[in-house]
């Protein structure tokens, strides 16, 4: 599979058809997989953190979740045959500003590399209509406040005959991974979600799928709990199909206001620096 390199992580080319059809091919199979959904704070963390760049690339599958991806990609991939260091500079900077005014009025522009932004949460909703489908089991890890549960009574009450292979809510200890195992062993699922938040969850499913002897597919998931149990709103579709729900979040949550601003400004300087830097 094609892959594109984002500040050091690769990131699967593909539409998210194509991504639906890898997973039905997962969950047939006798391998064990996991997804990684991809944005601009991972990619901030992994730029830290060589473990976790190390987990992102050896994904199953990595995929864009959030529109910077599909703006790093166009813009890292928009080639220049100019030869001048200071007309370089100058272009990158003209580009920087029209590749980012794109995306309020022409999102389509920054799809040319990446074609499509794959949310976590709706790629979980299409997980469980391909479980329900081929009769595969879900198991929900991680969460506070009973959101495990309330996202799997959300996802039964829209796919009735898929099957809920257990919860488990609450963060986790390393000295915990064998009683997860054991709860997950026994519910024999062939999924599962894992809400420990960025960084803590991928390194979690690394660290104990080999152990998960029915697991074919491990998916990281974050805040998606939330988002499926309604306790925390999405964005409405319009922000979503621009790209701006990260200024959704800004308005309505905005202690979240320091992690938007490393997922935005300094994840784009850091793109753009990495580009000029090959110029030198």
């Amino acid at each position: 599979m094609e892959k594109i390199d984002i500040l050091g992580v690769k990131i699967n080319k593909l539409t998210f058809d194509q991504v639906l059809e890898k997973i039905n091919n997962f969950l047939v199979e006798n391998n064990k997989n996991y997804i990684s959904t991809v944005n601009p704070e991972f990619i901030m963390a992994a730029l830290k953190d060589d473990e976790f760049k190390r987990i992102l690339n050896n994904s199953s599958l990595a995929i864009p979740d959030g529109i910077g991806m599909l703006w790093a990609a166009k813009y890292l991939n928009w080639k220049s045959n100019l030869k001048n260091k200071f007309l370089l500079r100058v272009n990158e900077n003209f580009r920087i500003m029209i590749s980012g005014i794109s995306l309020i009025f022409y999102p389509r522009f920054c799809k040319s590399v990446l074609q499509e932004r794959i949310s976590g949460v709706d790629l979980m909703w299409e997980i469980a209509k391909i479980g329900e489908h081929k009769n595969c089991s879900i198991f929900f890890l991680g969460g506070f406040d009973k959101v495990g549960e309330y996202t799997s009574k959300k996802m039964k009450a829209v796919y009735p005959n898929l099957n809920i292979a257990g919860v488990y809510e609450g963060t986790y200890q390393e000295g915990d991974d064998y009683v997860i195992q054991e709860l997950i062993n026994k519910s024999q699922a062939d999924v599962v979600f894992v809400a420990f938040g960025q960084v803590k969850q991928e390194k979690w499913i690394v660290r104990n799928l080999p152990n998960l002897s029915s697991v074919k597919l491990a998916m990281g998931v974050g805040g998606s709990f939330d988002f499926i149990a309604g306790k925390a709103k999405r964005a409405p579709r319009f922000f979503q199909k621009i790209g701006l729900e990260w200024l959704w979040r800004v308005l309505f949550e905005p202690w979240r206001f320091g992690r938007i601003i490393t997922a935005t400004f300094k994840f784009t300087h850091l793109v753009y620096k990495s580009k000029i830097d090959k110029y030198n």
